[in-house]
């Protein structure tokens, strides 16, 4: 469907097939290396992060990258 992250991400920019399109303010797409070997993908936004159009800022966001701090000290 899409061949480049940059397709994808455009191609998401108006996007209304689901009820998030009557509430958001952001898309909420992604950060991050694009050839990483490990992805995160979130259910759905919260209010942090469609406030900010960045995923994982919200309290959930804050505990995950605690949790990944202590494993990575490990």
């Amino acid at each position: 469907m899409y061949e480049t992250w940059e397709e994808l991400e455009n191609g998401i920019k108006d996007c209304n097939k689901c009820k998030l399109c009557k509430t958001r303010n952001n898309i909420v797409f992604g950060v991050g290396k694009r050839d990483a070997r490990l992805m995160f993908i979130g259910e759905g936004p919260g209010a942090d992060e469609d406030a900010q159009g960045e995923p994982f800022v919200g309290k959930a966001g804050k505990l995950m990258n605690q949790a990944f701090a202590r494993i990575r000290d490990k």
